[in-house]
This record gives C-alpha cells, sequence and structure tokens, in this order.
C-alpha cells in the first residue's frame, strides 16, 4: 500500500462522523478497492478471518433460514446476500452507493434482487421474515434521532413473527464510527420503536483489529495476530474488547 494512501485512510478515519454516512465515499471504495476491501478493511487476508467468523455466529443463531423473505440493508458487494441466498433464503440487498451495488450486480443470483436504496427512505410494512443489517446502521446513523427513525423503519419491515440480527460495531468514544452511542442507549432505542433487543456475543478483538485492518499484511503475519487476538477474548471473556456486537432483536407483542 502506498504511504499516501494510508494517509488518506487515517484522514478519513478521524473524519469519519461527515464521510462514513455519505454515498459518495462508498462509491470511491468501489473503485479503488478490490474483493472484500470494498466494504470490509482494507488487509483482505483479515477480511477472510473476520468473515468465517460472522458466518459461523450468524449460523448458531439462525441454523434454517431455507425459505425464508431476508432483508440485507447496506448490503455492499452483495458479500452476506449471496451468502444468505446459498442457505435458501429470498434476499432483497439495499444499500445507497450506486458503485458499490453494480459490484454486486456482477455476481447474479436466483432469488436475489439488489436496489439502490437508502435506509432512511425504507418504506416497507410487514413483508421480511428476517432483517440482517451489517455494519450498517452505525455508519448511517449519526444521532439518537436517526437511529430512532431507522430502527422505526427496520421494525415496521418485519412480518409479526420477524426477527432483527444485527452485528454492528456500537461504540461510545474512540472506537464509535459515525454513531457515537454505548450499547446500553443504542437497546434503550430498540426498545422505544417496539424492538427487544438481546446483545448475543461481541466478536472482533479491537486491539488487534486496529493492528491488522489498515495494512494489507503478508497471510501469516494477519492469521497469527487474528488468532492471539481471539484466543485473548476466549480467556478474559470481556465485552470491552469485542469491536462487533452481535444483537437479534424480536418485535415486542
Amino acid at each position: 500500500m502506498r504511504i499516501n494512501t494510508l494517509i488518506s485512510m487515517v484522514k478519513n478515519r478521524f473524519n469519519r462522523e461527515n464521510i462514513y454516512c455519505l454515498a459518495e465515499y462508498w462509491d470511491s471504495k468501489a473503485r479503488e478497492h478490490q474483493g472484500d476491501a470494498i466494504s470490509m478493511w482494507p488487509n483482505n487476508h483479515l477480511n477472510y478471518h473476520y468473515h468465517r467468523e460472522q458466518l459461523s455466529v450468524f449460523e448458531e443463531l439462525f441454523p434454517d433460514i431455507s425459505g425464508m423473505k431476508v432483508l440485507d440493508v447496506g448490503c455492499g458487494t452483495g458479500r452476506i446476500s449471496r451468502y444468505l441466498v446459498q442457505r435458501g433464503a429470498n434476499v432483497t440487498g439495499i444499500d445507497f452507493s450506486d458503485e458499490t451495488i453494480e459490484v454486486a450486480r456482477q455476481k447474479p443470483l436466483r432469488d436475489l434482487c439488489y436496489q439502490v436504496k437508502s435506509v432512511f427512505d425504507l418504506d416497507i410494512q410487514d413483508e421480511f421474515d428476517l432483517v440482517v443489517c451489517w455494519g450498517s446502521v452505525t455508519v448511517a446513523c449519526r444521532n439518537r434521532k436517526e437511529l430512532h427513525d431507522v430502527l422505526r423503519r427496520l421494525r415496521r419491515s418485519l412480518n409479526a413473527t420477524g426477527k432483527l440480527f444485527f452485528l454492528e460495531p456500537v461504540h461510545k468514544g474512540l472506537l464509535h464510527r459515525v454513531l457515537d452511542m454505548d450499547l446500553k442507549e443504542f437497546c434503550e432505542i430498540a426498545k422505544e420503536v417496539g424492538l427487544q433487543p438481546k446483545c448475543v456475543c461481541n466478536l472482533h478483538f479491537w486491539p488487534m483489529r486496529l493492528a491488522l485492518s489498515y495494512v494489507h499484511l503478508p497471510r501469516i503475519i494477519t492469521t497469527l495476530g487474528y488468532y492471539a487476538g481471539e484466543n485473548f477474548m476466549k480467556i478474559f471473556n470481556h465485552k470491552a474488547f469485542g469491536d462487533y456486537k452481535a444483537i437479534i432483536a424480536t418485535i415486542i407483542s
């Protein structure tokens, strides 16, 4: 990676509240990166491990999604949308980045459609069995008001027995993306719109993520670092070290 590219990434990180929530930023990533790095981290070796870990957690929580109607919010390049279809779901993927959606459409599948749409424009009622938000809500929402609006829209899109699955970096302070909010407040707002959230687990040891994610390091170094971080998480089992939170939310009847 060129040094000027790394400097640009660091600058973007410090200005994240103003740019991560813009479609233009993700359009530029679609032009500049390849593979999962478009919507994940520049180090695709690390993305490989995170992808496997994320799917493992999802499969434990949702062992059978065959026949389900699923909405993939902030679908990006279609990484999760394709996985959901391969497991038998009928999937609609939405994202506000035109160029990212164009990348996703290069790998068409039956029972999978993409729409260029912001979550703030979502106006669907009682349609989906499952809504998944994979690192998208904490990037789209800038404050409590916007989160309330988005969660209300997502809740309305679910049918009576539907569920929401969040895999989101919910943080207040240094580690936050755009939404600067702790997990307690996030869950309180979910309840305000009629959702009952439950934090299932924490993923991705954030100190190692910071060390490995921004530079395309050799596979062996990335792999050793990843497993060292995961073992630390297992030994100490402290939620403060998890970068992403896996959350399931059901409709409050």
